[in-house]
């Protein structure tokens, strides 16, 4: 029993059975999707698998294996059966002997459904019935739950839910107002002789798991789709199973679709096997085809050129054979070049050779006199040797001689003296008796004088008086010194202010550079303006209230914001700022009273010609109106918003200049309204456009305007355009960095004034103090002249003991020296030891004389010889010289035998070199070449070089081909080998796939054929009974995945005999609903005796359908579905007409809604109570029902 949240209580009245019994609790499945089970193979997906594995046939197939070949492997060859030509026709009528459907003794054949139940799922709270083995109607009215049991059918038979045309989750089918378990239990028909197969599967309302229990044993889904396979359910087949919500999709299916579903449902177990062969081998075929086509192509082309390139390849080689010849007999050249630089060496060497025989020769015959010479050279060196020796001994004889003459000079020196003090003493001595008198006279005199010594003057208040001037006088000085300091403090100061002074007007006039610019291009550009500013700066005092200057004169850029370095030279920032603001704006004055707008266009645009008003100037002007200030103007977004959007700033946020100017531009052209974006990143487009805030915003890469349509969903248009080089805010100037340098200037001025004044204070001050310090030096000086006179008296005084006791010190000094007699004694005793030294030294001289002397005469003696010596060596030297002109002029022969030698090797190396680097580069067939031609002694150096000659000129004859045409024709040959390889290749695989295509084709297209023309003759008799004209055609395309089957219906009323109806194919658009519902019915019912399927389902077929159709279609259904060889057949409809056509096997399920319903209700007695209502009321009583 089960309630849905709209429908009161409903329940299904079959007959009792004995309980199945309980099952056994199994563990959830862990899958969270119900996709996730695995489809039955019947579902409509082409198999993936490999193209080897594609070309395995099942049953009748047709298998081949595919090897490698050209390179040791066999080409994939076909292998069809050995009878084929013999047994096609056998094969062809067996194969189109239709499987019979298994039925046991019950009457339901094997996979049929026999048993259903729910717990907790849709519509029911829990329901069990058990459906016939025939044609099972299942009645009821809108919502009482008949889809449900379709439902129920495919979600427990393992199949997804995307089969039943609704909800897509499996948690969807859980019943809303139920917390209990939802479960679904299907007992299907086991094979004759084997226990039926009982199916539970759960679902869960909080995720997309399931869990599947086979026979109470836990079962993977896998296993359960494969189960199904095995029975040949076919639950995902709109042909055998149509639930409610996918009627439509049969009509609406493609003539391809309608075709694989068919190949399924009926015929031949094996036509969607073959039909799928044949779209693989049609694709592998086509490829192939295509690769021919290509492959040839391109070996036409290849050929082609190749054709072309020979003849300069053949240039090429002749060329390549003379540059070969060439390169040999270059070889050879060189070869010979070393043969002839090599004799010549030997021969050199054999010169050398005798030449050096020669000067050995020579030499032994002047050895002699060499030898001569050398002994006279030593004689002379010998002599010249012995006399330096004795001449340094006469040096030394005579330094020694007169070192004594000089000590006797020295003695003679001092005798001298010593007899001049001699002669000095009586002077002396009476010098020092007048120098005794003298002191004794002047001691007598101070004696008296210095023993009356005077009284000591009493100076201390003078001396009082002098401290404390002194004093005064030094304090006053250090004030001078302070003072002096403090002036100097100024006046460095003030020296450094006014350099700082100086560098700020310089900043200022730097930073007031760009204002003139600016002031320039107006000059230039709009001169107008220009000269109306000019007048305006003269006349400002003639106006109310302030006129401000057109923006191209005050409005910069600013240089930070928020932190961040705002740069002029950006020109992506500068033509993004400006973008928004016209040069009209930029032109603009603007006036705080109208009065002084029209006082300003009277004078300068209507006086100039009063007849003409407008003659004078054009200006633009504006009143400034706003009431907010700017600080206060709003914006529409916050700025974590503003950033939220991918924006940075306002343009008017970037802007600096006077503030009514900025208040003007938000008021006249919205710059608080028009976002930046200052660095590159994603802008959120929808929320900009959503939003409805921000109607225009500038980036880097121009400028965005949104519009909305007034119409319709109001959809956004984006106006994007490129930027916009600017033309006034490329030029900046800093207002307040300006402002803050004229402050500094005015502050440092006035700093300098204050300490000029204090200068002038401190110099007044130190002036006062340096006055009162010569006051008190005065007044200490006239003091100390005061105390100097009260102490002269005791002054001479002590100047004379002074005197005094010098005097006594110098008489002492006097008394103590020797007497005359004394000095006399100690000279005289002198005077003897000198004249002792002088005689001893003279002695000493004359030794020393003569020692010289005799060492002179001996070094005379030798210089005699050393000369003579010397005049011999130089006779001798002449006749060797003489000898040795002959000697060197062998030497001379001998260095250029020697220079010829080395200079032949090194050329002989190096054509060594040369002919071995030659041979290096040439092949070991040329080496031999070479080397047979070198040996065989025929060919000479002339020859070689006149063959060169030869070949060279040959060469010149020749065109020179690059080697780059002979690499791409020899690639180019590779090339063509390769692709006439592929072409093979490619060929093969053709032939190959179009005789699998022949093949299969030979097996599948008769059972198609003949299953799709049962079916047309089925189709057609039950269309003709219904008065109404159709058929089923095959539908064929040379791309067998194009293939497939039309139903071709013309509902035209046939009672007029016409023959020109025309047929058309069934869609979705071209008939009404009940038309396609009974062509859909009439199709289904022309498959049931065809069908594989062990049970098949229509849902709410008859929708739509008039009562003549409906009631035609219902007694077709009936004959065709209770026939012997047509397996189950589900009908779920919500209405029945009366007086049908009914049949013994088929079994009516009635799901009844009333508050309350009894225990046991018999379909028969119903209907039996039913005929006796209208026997009563004289209706006609109608075909007998027999109900199960």
């Amino acid at each position: 029993m089960g309630l849905d949240e709209d429908s009161p209580m409903v329940r299904v009245k079959p007959e009792r059975t004995a309980s199945t019994g309980k099952t056994r609790r199994a563990v959830d499945s862990d899958s969270d999707d119900a996709d996730s089970t695995p489809p039955p193979a019947n579902n409509d997906e082409d198999d993936t698998d490999s193209h080897t594995a594609k070309r395995v046939k099942l049953e009748n197939g047709v298998s081949r294996k595919g090897q490698e070949s050209r390179k040791g492997q066999e080409r994939a060859r076909v292998q069809d059966s050995d009878s084929e030509d013999d047994e096609g026709e056998d094969v062809k009528m067996v194969l189109r002997e239709r499987k019979q459907l298994v039925r046991d003794d019950t009457g339901y054949v094997t996979g049929s459904i026999v048993r259903i139940a729910c717990h907790s799922f849709l519509t029911y709270d829990e329901v069990e019935f058990r459906p016939g083995p025939a044609l099972n109607m299942i009645i009821g009215p809108n919502g009482t739950g008949k889809s449900t049991i379709a439902c129920a059918i495919a979600l427990g038979l393992g199949f997804s839910p995307k089969v039943l045309g609704r909800a897509t989750k499996l948690s969807q089918y859980c019943k809303n107002d139920s917390n209990e378990e939802t479960w679904i239990e299907i007992e299907l028909k086991g094979h004759p002789g084997k226990k039926n197969l009982v199916i539970r599967r759960y679902l869960y309302r909080d995720s997309e798991r399931t869990k599947f229990m086979v026979d109470g044993d836990d079962t993977p889904a896998k296993e359960v789709a494969e189960k199904m396979e095995e029975l040949q359910v076919q639950v995902g087949n709109l042909c055998t199973f149509l639930p409610q919500d996918r009627v439509a999709s049969f009509a609406m299916m493609s003539t391809q679709g309608l075709l694989r579903e068919t190949e399924r449902a009926a015929g031949h177990e094996q036509l969607s096997a073959w039909h799928d062969v044949l779209i693989q081998e049609y694709k592998t075929s086509k490829v192939a085809q295509e690769e021919v086509d290509r492959v040839s192509e391109s070996l036409k082309r290849k050929q082609t050129k190749q054709a072309e390139t020979e003849k300069e390849v053949h240039a090429f080689q002749q060329r390549e054979r003379l540059e070969r010849e060439l390169g040999e007999a270059q070889v050879l050249q060189r070869a010979f070049e070393y043969d002839v630089a090599y004799e010549n060496y030997q021969r050199a060497r054999q010169e050398k050779t005798v030449v050096a025989n020669e000067i050995a020769e020579v030499e032994e015959r002047n050895r002699p006199f060499k030898d001569s010479k050398a002994a006279l050279k030593k004689l002379v060196d010998s002599s010249i040797s012995q006399q330096d020796k004795l001449a340094k001994k006469v040096h030394l004889a005579l330094k020694d001689a007169e070192s004594k003459k000089q000590q006797l000079a020295k003695a003679d020196d001092e005798r001298s003296a010593t007899a001049d003090r001699i002669r000095q003493i009586k002077t002396d001595e009476t010098t020092r008796r007048e120098n005794i008198q003298k002191c004794r006279k002047d001691i007598a005199k101070l004696e008296p004088y210095v023993e009356n010594e005077p009284a000591e003057a009493d100076t201390s208040e003078i001396d009082r008086q002098i401290r404390e001037k002194t004093g005064e006088k030094n304090e006053v000085a250090a004030k001078i010194q302070e003072t002096g300091q403090e002036i100097s403090n100024v006046q460095y100061t003030g020296q450094r202010l006014k350099a700082q002074e100086d560098q700020l007007r310089h900043d200022l006039a730097r930073l007031q550079e760009a204002g003139r610019v600016r002031e320039a291009a107006c000059q230039h550009f709009d001169q107008q303006a220009w000269r109306a500013v000019e007048w305006l700066r003269l006349n400002q005092d003639r106006f109310k209230g302030k006129i401000y200057e057109p923006a191209r004169l005050n409005l910069f850029l600013k240089k930070e914001y928020k932190g961040r370095k705002l740069d002029v030279r950006d020109r992506g920032l500068v033509d993004m700022i400006e973008g928004p603001i016209s040069m009209n704006a930029f032109s603009t004055f603007l006036f705080e009273y109208r009065e002084d707008y029209d006082l300003m266009h009277d004078i300068l645009v209507d006086t100039p010609n009063a007849r003409q008003p407008g003659s004078g100037l054009r200006i633009n002007g504006a009143e400034i109106t706003g009431d907010v200030p700017f600080d206060r103007v709003p914006r529409p977004l916050s700025d974590d918003e503003l950033h939220a959007l991918g924006f940075d700033a306002w343009a008017i946020d970037l802007l600096d200049g006077p503030e009514p100017v900025l208040t003007w531009l938000c008021s006249q052209h919205n710059l608080h309204r028009i976002p930046v974006q200052l660095d590159r990143r994603r802008i959120d487009v929808q929320a900009v456009e959503q939003g409805k805030i921000i109607s225009r915003y500038y980036t880097r890469e121009g400028s965005n305007s949104i519009k909305h349509s007034t119409y319709g969903a109001r959809f956004a248009q984006n106006d994007q355009r490129a930027p916009q080089p600017a033309k006034i805010l490329n030029t900046s100037v800093d207002e307040s960095r300006i402002s803050g340098v004229t402050k500094r200037i005015e502050e440092v001025h006035e700093e300098r004034k204050r300490l000029h004044s204090e200068s002038q204070r401190l110099e007044r001050m130190e002036n006062d103090l340096r006055a009162q310090a010569d006051q008190l030096s005065a007044e200490r000086d006239e003091l100390v002249r005061e105390r100097k006179a009260l102490s002269k008296a005791r002054t001479a005084w002590q100047r004379a003991q002074s005197k005094l006791a010098s005097l006594q010190s110098s008489l002492q000094r006097e008394l103590s020296k020797p007497s005359a007699t004394e000095k006399r004694e100690q000279l005289a005793a002198k005077m003897r030891k000198l004249m002792e030294k002088r005689v001893k030294l003279t002695i000493e001289y004359k030794d020393l004389l003569v020692k010289a002397a005799n060492v002179q005469e001996s070094s005379i003696k030798v210089h005699l010889q050393a000369l003579q010596a010397e005049s011999d060596h130089r006779a001798m030297d002449l006749m060797v010289r003489e000898r040795d002109e002959e000697l060197e002029e062998k030497k001379e022969a001998l260095e250029r035998a020697t220079a010829a030698v080395a200079a032949l090797l090194k050329e002989g190396k190096r054509h060594k070199v040369a002919y071995e680097e030659a041979v290096a580069a040439l092949n070991d067939e040329q080496k031999k070449h070479v080397t047979e031609r070198r040996e065989s002694g025929e060919e000479t150096l002339q020859s070689i070089e006149e063959k060169i000659l030869e070949i060279e000129s040959n060469l010149n004859c020749t065109i020179a081909v690059s080697r780059l045409v002979l690499e791409a024709y020899n690639k180019r040959k590779g090339e063509i080998n390769e692709l006439k390889s592929k072409l093979e290749d490619a060929e093969e695989k053709l032939d190959e796939s179009k005789k699998v295509i022949e093949t299969t084709e030979g097996r599948w297209l008769p059972e198609l054929e003949h299953l799709v023309s049962e079916v047309s003759a089925k189709f057609t008799a039950s269309f003709d009974s219904l008065g109404l004209l159709g058929e089923v055609r095959l539908a064929k395309d040379p791309d067998y995945e194009k293939w497939g089957i039309e139903i071709m219906v013309s509902f035209r009323d046939r009672k007029d005999n016409s023959t020109d109806v025309e047929l058309h194919v069934l869609s979705g658009h071209r008939q009404s609903g009940g038309e396609r519902a009974l062509t859909t019915v009439t199709y289904l019912l022309a498959l049931a005796e065809l069908a594989r399927a062990p049970f098949a389902l229509v849902d709410e077929i008859n929708q739509g359908m008039d009562q003549r159709a409906e009631r035609n279609m219902h007694k077709m259904l009936v004959e065709t579905t209770c026939r012997a060889d047509v397996g189950q057949y589900f009908l779920l409809t919500p209405k029945l007409l009366p007086d049908l056509f009914y049949h013994p096997k088929m079994k009516v399920l009635v799901i009844n809604v009333s508050p309350w319903i009894p225990e046991t209700l018999s379909l028969q007695g119903i209907v039996d109570a039913k005929r006796k209502l209208n026997k009563r009321k004289g209706l006609p009583i109608g075909r007998a029902i027999a109900a199960h």
